[in-house]
């Protein structure tokens, strides 16, 4: 298999195993659109209607704003608050 469907594989497997908590790091960058779209929509299925937590760590400001409502800013490895999904952003950039 290719490194792209490993992932695909590992985000399939973990997302439909029910997790309380789904720890997502930037799987969405190996993927097709079609692959993206499946995988943000299980994500929102998992913490907006199903009850868990997400934790989506990416550097797609667009994607980040689509799926989340809180973020962590880290800067170097060092926490710099957790913000709203907008402050976040301006943070980042």
């Amino acid at each position: 298999y290719s490194s792209g469907m490993y992932v695909k594989l590992a985000f399939a497997v973990a997302a439909h195993l029910d997790p309380d908590i789904l720890i997502v790091d930037e799987v969405l960058a190996v993927g097709d659109a079609a692959f993206q779209r499946k995988c943000i929509g299980r994500m929102q299925e998992l913490s907006r209607g199903g009850g868990r937590t997400v934790l989506f760590v990416s550097h797609a400001m667009t994607t980040v704003r689509r799926l989340c409502q809180r973020c962590a800013v880290l800067d170097q490895g060092r926490l710099l608050g957790v913000f709203p999904v907008d402050e976040a952003i301006e943070h980042y950039n």
